[in-house]
């Protein structure tokens, strides 16, 4: 009899993770929602990604503690800074960094927010780049953490590909239908 009800707990899990892996890999069928998660796609970050173990394995005179301004606001105040414990600048000018911390600011130059990684490929002409390893992202009560992450600082959007966290004071107590 508990054999019989462990298979069955069994195949009703197996059932469970096939039907969400079903829904998760087809479009919703609202066009807005399907919108907002085809927007960043593999094709953005897959490029950097296969690049990442090869500039891994090229940093041979890494720089040790790197501050690099990576972008203004129109105002001429800096937006963001590169952090690296150690980093190599590449032959086709992107960066390599390990022990990375983006520091992100306003237009009038107060601390907005802060990505951390264990290791970053960052191109400077597209300012975009993929992190491997723990990735964290704070701005304000808003968190984020996960492994692995791509970001764009010219379309100010981060996207964690696994193992994603958010911690949010966003979410009203009342969640509207569900109070």
């Amino acid at each position: 009899m508990g054999w019989c009800r462990n298979r069955m707990r069994i195949f009703g899990s197996v059932a469970l993770a096939v039907c969400l892996g079903e829904c998760l890999a087809k479009p919703s069928g609202d066009a807005e929602v399907d919108q907002w998660f085809d927007r960043h796609g593999e094709e953005l970050w897959a490029p950097l990604a296969a690049k990442y173990r090869d500039a891994l394995a090229a940093m041979t005179t890494p720089v040790e503690n790197l501050m690099l301004p990576l972008d203004y606001h129109p105002n001429g105040r800096l937006r963001a800074v590169l952090r690296a414990s150690k980093s190599q600048m590449l032959a086709d000018g992107q960066i390599f960094a390990l022990g990375v911390t983006v520091e992100l600011l306003t237009a009038e130059g107060l601390p907005d927010g802060q990505l951390t990684a264990e290791g970053c490929l960052f191109d400077r002409d597209a300012k975009h780049g993929y992190c491997e390893g723990a990735v964290s992202v704070v701005k304000g009560t808003d968190r984020l953490k996960g492994r692995d992450m791509y970001f764009s600082i010219a379309h100010q959007f981060i996207k964690i590909l696994t193992e994603c966290e958010i911690h949010t004071r966003r979410i009203p107590a009342k969640l509207g239908r569900f109070s």
